[in-house]
């Protein structure tokens, strides 16, 4: 046994002295207090409140994935644990600082530096606090949390799909807003890093047209417009560049079509307006 992990008091008296650790917010105490009751009186009640204050203590002291590690035990060892809202609240924090970049201890082990990303342990973390608190404050945050992720990762069909769970379990809540301006987001990304579909413009515009709807008044519908006048841009100069290239291949008819639909389907972006000063309709 590790000669610092020693019990030297009684069970209460290790107990005791953990709460007060805690109360004065000695971190570094609570945590070695914590591991003397985990490592001498693992059998006892008290040890069952213990993996709480150890999470807790390693949340303060910047080791996050230990602080996941002890809550996620405290949580398991308790079928009505005391602190259960506080320690999903606690994982939802380590999720927020996952998100963010803060990196996680190589293999787990807390001796070794912390290099490893931690995002798929964010994605984790954001998926037990919707689940252990499905209607809470705390899902839609994690639910937002998730959507954002996903967009990051380019798994663009499961952040629209979340920022759609939010929208539909918190329909007035002021993160439903930011879930319709994050959908055109996820749309107008999609539409740079990918060929331009049309269907992502037609459900673009229908998720802008279900914002109107849910919120009528909103001054952020015309965040999500521009995000779609945007897209259309995209559009219309891809179909532009389609057609110089029959331009230039001496194919004036073909040309013809692509620059009629640019003018037919976005006649409010400029190349439209350009092309409506020279243009004939096609035959």
């Amino acid at each position: 046994m590790n000669s610092e992990r020693v019990a030297t008091l009684s069970v209460q008296e290790h107990y005791g002295s953990i709460l007060e650790s805690y109360e004065n917010k000695c971190w570094e105490e609570v945590i070695r207090q914590s591991l003397i009751m985990l490592e001498n009186f693992a059998a006892t009640p008290f040890a069952e409140e213990t993996y709480f204050y150890l999470g807790m203590a390693y949340f303060h002291t910047a080791e996050l994935d230990q602080a996941n590690n002890y809550l996620t035990k405290y949580l398991k060892k308790q079928t009505a644990p005391k602190f259960f809202e506080e320690a999903i609240q606690y994982k939802f924090h380590i999720a927020e600082l996952f998100h963010q970049g803060a990196k996680k201890h190589l293999f787990g082990w807390g001796r070794l530096p912390k290099w490893m990303p931690a995002r798929e342990d964010a994605l984790a973390i954001y998926e037990e606090v919707i689940a252990a608190l499905p209607h809470h404050e705390l899902a839609a945050q994690a639910l937002y949390g998730k959507a954002r992720l996903k967009l990051k990762e380019e798994d663009y069909s499961e952040s629209i799909e979340t920022y759609q769970t939010l929208v539909r379990r918190f329909p007035k809540h002021p993160l439903a807003i930011e879930s319709f301006i994050g959908i055109a987001q996820v749309y107008l990304v999609q539409s740079k890093d990918r060929y331009p579909d049309q269907d992502y413009l037609d459900l673009a515009e229908i998720n802008i047209k279900k914002f109107k709807l849910s919120f009528p008044s909103e001054e952020r519908i015309e965040e999500a417009e521009k995000m779609l006048f945007e897209m259309k841009e995209i559009y219309a100069n891809n179909l532009y560049e389609i057609g110089c290239f029959y331009d230039r291949t001496k194919k004036p008819h073909a040309a013809a079509i692509y620059y009629n639909r640019i003018v037919t389907k976005y006649p409010e972006t400029p190349i439209a307006q350009k092309l409506a000063k020279r243009l004939t309709p096609a035959e």
